[in-house]
């Protein structure tokens, strides 16, 4: 997939308002679903969310939180940032993983 993205930065092609609209229409973020994302860079442990549409799961927004030293402190933060984060806190909201039928041919 990211090979097919890099060859779409190579055509020169300026985007587009319209490519940019899920920003500012963001009503799309009362239905995503929450999920933690925790990696190791440079030493530290970065905290990441990403808030993705139930239905679409390729509309989503990844936001960095926090970095922490400790890997145990970092999971944990992370699922209470997530618990937080959710406008369903028991985490009913989850996405299909049946939707990513992608066919890059």
């Amino acid at each position: 997939m990211l090979k097919y993205i890099d060859g779409f930065s190579s055509t020169e092609v300026n985007g587009l308002n319209e490519d940019a609209t899920f920003i500012n229409e963001d009503f799309w973020l009362q239905n995503t679903a929450v999920i933690e994302n925790v990696e190791r860079r440079n030493g530290e442990w970065n905290i990441y969310l990403i808030f993705a549409h139930h239905l679409i799961p390729l509309k989503f927004i990844k936001r960095k939180i926090v970095n922490m030293s400790c890997p145990k402190k970092a999971f944990l933060t992370a699922h209470y940032m997530r618990r937080q984060a959710a406008k369903d806190q028991r985490g009913t909201l989850v996405l299909n993983m049946k939707l990513f039928q992608t066919n890059f041919s």
